[in-house]
C-alpha cells in the first residue's frame, strides 16, 4: 500500500473564502434588532393596556344543606342529586329573586340599589350543586365587593322567610290527626299484651326466649351429650383400631405409665451394644471372654432383652384391654343418650308448635308497639322541627367581604403577554429576512489536503514541507508486537478444562491481572471471598476483583490456593501449566506459558480501548517499552477508563 503525503496549499488574502470582516456594525444597530424591537414594543404596548384596563372581579360565596323534598311529618332521605338540581331551579325562581330586590330596596331608600332590576340580580347570581351531596353553594360575582355578600344573605333570608310561612298553614291539621292515631294504637296495644299474657301463662312458657325454655333447653342438653359421647366413641374406635395396628405391625406398645422404664432399659441396651461393637473392633472374643470386668457385657445385653420383650408382651395387653373396655363403654353412653333423645322429642315437638302461636302474638304486639313509637315521634317532630313543602335547609356559611379578587391575574396574563410579544417580534424579524433574503452563490472549487488562508513567512512554510515529508516517510506501523503467543478464548477455555484443580486457579489469577510470582507466593490473608477480592502487595500495591468461578475454585481448597496447602513453588506451577497445555491437546504447548497467557489478558484489555496509562492498575508494573508495544493492539479512539470496560475475561465465565 502506498503512503501519500497530506497537500499543503496556500492563498493570498484576496483569494478564495477570504478573512470576514471585522468592522460590521454593532448588534444593536443592525436592521434585524430594529425590527425585533418595534415589533415587540407595539404588541406589549397593546396587551399590557388591555390586560390592566380590565377591573377586578369579586366572589362572595354562602353553602347551604338541603335534604329531599318529603311530607310534613318525615325525615328527608339520602343525599338525592335529582332533587338537588331541582332545588336549584327554585332558588333562581322569579318569586325568590323579586322578594330578594324588594327588600334590597326597601333597606336602602336612594343610592344604586334604587336602580337594580331582576335581570341584573339573575347575571349576578349562579347555584351549583356539590357533587353526591345535597349541598348547595350559592356564588355572586361582581366588581362590587360590598354589595356582592350583601345580595347573597338577603337571598338566602327571603328563602328562610318562605319556608317559615310554609310551616304555619301545614303544622295545626296534621298535629291533630296523628294524636287520634296515638289514641286508636294504645287501645289495641292494650288488648294485645293481656292476650299475650294469659296464653304464657296456659302453656308454662317462661321465657321470651325460644331456646331458655326447660323442653327445649333440656333437648339441646340432650343434643350436646351425644355429640359429645359420639366424639368419645369414635375416638376410642380409632384409638383401639391404631393399636390394633401397632401390634399386628410388631410395634412396642405400653401403657403410658412404662414409657419412661423401657426407654431407659432400650438406652441401656443401645449403650451395651455400642461398648460391645468398640471391644469387638479392638479385640477378639476369646480375649473379651478372659477379662472378668467385660464378659458379663454379653450376659447382661442377653437380660435387658428379656426384660424388654417381656414388658412390651405385657404392654400390648394390657393396653389392648384398655382401649376394647374404652370402647364398649363409649358405644354403651351413645345407645343410652339416644333412648333419652328419642323420648324428648316428642314434647319438644309439642311445645314448639305452642311457641310458635306465642311468637305470632308477640309479633303482632312488637308491631303495634313500633307504629305506636313511630308515630309519637312523627308529633315531636311536627312541634319541634321545621318541616315544609320545601326542604329541610341548614346554613352552613354565610357570605362575608373579601378583598382578594378572583381574577384576572395580571401577572400570569402580563408574563403571557410579553411573552407573545417576543415571539411576535422573533417571527416578524423572520418573516422580514425571508422577504428581503438574497441567493448566495456556492463554491464550485472543492479542496483536500490542508488549506492556509492567510499569509505564512517562507519559514513556516519550509517547517510544513519538513514535517509533511517526514510524515510520509514514517512507517506506518513502528512499534514491534509482543514477543508472547496470544491465546483466544477458545483456547484458553480448552486448557481450563483440561486442568487440575492448582492449574485452574492458576489460570485464572493470570486471567485476572496476577503475575506467576504473585500468584506462586498469594497467601489466604490476601484473599476476600465475601467480598470477592484479592489484595497484592508489590510496589505498586493493588486490589483485583475476582470472578464467581475463581471464587468457587478458592473456595475448593479453603478460601487459599491449592498450591498454598502443599509448599509448591513457581517452578511447580510452570510444570502444572505445561502438564495442562500437553492434555488440552493444543498445538505447539511449549509456547503455553504464563507469560503468553498474561498478555493475552492484557490484549483483551488493550483491545477494549483501556488507557495504557491504566494497564499497571490492573497488571501491575510493567517496563515503559512493554506498555508501548501494546499501543498495536488500541482501537482509533479516546482512551476509556478502568469503570469502562469489561476485566472479565470471557474465558473464565462458568467454569468447572
Amino acid at each position: 500500500m502506498e503512503n501519500y503525503s497530506p497537500q499543503i496549499e496556500t492563498f493570498p488574502n484576496n483569494s478564495f473564502n477570504a478573512s470576514p470582516d471585522f468592522y460590521q456594525r454593532p448588534w444593536f444597530r443592525t436592521h434585524r434588532f430594529i425590527i425585533f424591537v418595534i415589533i415587540f414594543l407595539i404588541s406589549a404596548t397593546i396587551s399590557l393596556t388591555f390586560t390592566y384596563s380590565r377591573p377586578a372581579i369579586y366572589r362572595s360565596t354562602a353553602t347551604l344543606l338541603t335534604s329531599a323534598m318529603t311530607a310534613i311529618d318525615r325525615e328527608s332521605g339520602p343525599a338525592d342529586v335529582q332533587h338537588v338540581a331541582i332545588q336549584k331551579q327554585i332558588l333562581l325562581s322569579n318569586e325568590l329573586i323579586e322578594g330578594t330586590l324588594s327588600r334590597l330596596k326597601a333597606s336602602a331608600s336612594s343610592g344604586p340599589l334604587q336602580q337594580l332590576t331582576t335581570h341584573d340580580i339573575e347575571k349576578f347570581l349562579t347555584v351549583e350543586p356539590v357533587t353526591d351531596t345535597n349541598l348547595v353553594q350559592i356564588r355572586a360575582e361582581g366588581t362590587d365587593p360590598e354589595f356582592l355578600p350583601l345580595l347573597v344573605n338577603t337571598w338566602i333570608d327571603v328563602y328562610l322567610d318562605a319556608r317559615a310561612d310554609e310551616i304555619k298553614k301545614l303544622m295545626g291539621s296534621t298535629s291533630g290527626q296523628i294524636e287520634d292515631e296515638l289514641k286508636g294504637l294504645a287501645k289495641k296495644i292494650t288488648l294485645k299484651r293481656t292476650e299475650l299474657n294469659n296464653f304464657r301463662k296456659f302453656n308454662d312458657i317462661s321465657s321470651t326466649g325460644r331456646e331458655e325454655n326447660e323442653p327445649l333447653a333440656r333437648l339441646n342438653g340432650i343434643n350436646s351429650s351425644l355429640n359429645k359421647a359420639s366424639e368419645d366413641e369414635v375416638r376410642a374406635k380409632a384409638k383401639l383400631a391404631a393399636i390394633r395396628s401397632a401390634i399386628a405391625r410388631n410395634k412396642a406398645v405400653v401403657p403410658d405409665s412404662e414409657q419412661g422404664s423401657l426407654q431407659d432399659l432400650e438406652k441401656r441396651l443401645q449403650d451395651l451394644r455400642e461398648r460391645l461393637s468398640d471391644f469387638d473392633e479392638k479385640f477378639t472374643r476369646d480375649y473379651l471372654t478372659k477379662q472378668p470386668a467385660l464378659k458379663i457385657i454379653p450376659e447382661q445385653i442377653k437380660k435387658i432383652e428379656a426384660e424388654i420383650k417381656k414388658r412390651r408382651t405385657y404392654g400390648k395387653s394390657v393396653v389392648l384391654t384398655e382401649a376394647e373396655n374404652d370402647y364398649a363403654a363409649a358405644r354403651q353412653t351413645v345407645a343410652e343418650i339416644r333412648d333419652q333423645l328419642a323420648e324428648h322429642k316428642k314434647q319438644a315437638a309439642a311445645f314448639t308448635a305452642k311457641f310458635a302461636e306465642h311468637d305470632a302474638l308477640k309479633t303482632d304486639l312488637e308491631g303495634l308497639e313500633k307504629l305506636h313509637r313511630e308515630t309519637q315521634e312523627r308529633l315531636v317532630q311536627i312541634q319541634t322541627s321545621q318541616k315544609e313543602k320545601y326542604p329541610q335547609v341548614t346554613v352552613i356559611n354565610r357570605a362575608y367581604v373579601t378583598s382578594d379578587p378572583i381574577g384576572p391575574n395580571y401577572s400570569r396574563d402580563a408574563l403571557i403577554s410579553l411573552v407573545s410579544s417576543v415571539l411576535l417580534g422573533l417571527f416578524a424579524v423572520w418573516i422580514v429576512d425571508y422577504l428581503t433574503r438574497k441567493q448566495q452563490p456556492q463554491a464550485a472549487i472543492t479542496l483536500s489536503g490542508i488549506h492556509m488562508y492567510n499569509p505564512v513567512n517562507a519559514d513556516m512554510l519550509t517547517y510544513q514541507q519538513t514535517t509533511a515529508q517526514s510524515i510520509e516517510q514514517k512507517p506506518v506501523n513502528a512499534l514491534a508486537s509482543p514477543e508472547y503467543r496470544e491465546l483466544s478464548s477458545h483456547q484458553l477455555r480448552a486448557l481450563l478444562n483440561a486442568s487440575n484443580l492448582k492449574g485452574k486457579q492458576l489460570i485464572s489469577l493470570l486471567l485476572s491481572g496476577l503475575t506467576l510470582d504473585e500468584a506462586a507466593s498469594l497467601r489466604a490473608d490476601q484473599i476476600d471471598l465475601e467480598k470477592a477480592t484479592i489484595t497484592v502487595f508489590t510496589s505498586i500495591p493493588r486490589t483485583l476483583g475476582i470472578s464467581n468461578s475463581l471464587k468457587t475454585l478458592l473456595a475448593q481448597s479453603g478460601g487459599q490456593t491449592a498450591w498454598d496447602a502443599d509448599k509448591s513453588s513457581s517452578a511447580d506451577l510452570i510444570a502444572t501449566l505445561l502438564c495442562a497445555a500437553v492434555d488440552s491437546g493444543l498445538p505447539n504447548p511449549g509456547e503455553i506459558t504464563a507469560d503468553a497467557i498474561r498478555h493475552s489478558y492484557i490484549a483483551y484489555l488493550v483491545r477494549q480501548g483501556i488507557r495504557l496509562s491504566d494497564l499497571e492498575q490492573i497488571t501491575g508494573t510493567l517496563e515503559p517499552s512493554v506498555i508501548s508495544s501494546y499501543s498495536t493492539y488500541s482501537p482509533p479512539q479516546q482512551g476509556r477508563g478502568i469503570d469502562e470496560i469489561e476485566l472479565l475475561h470471557p474465558a473464565l465465565i462458568d467454569i468447572a
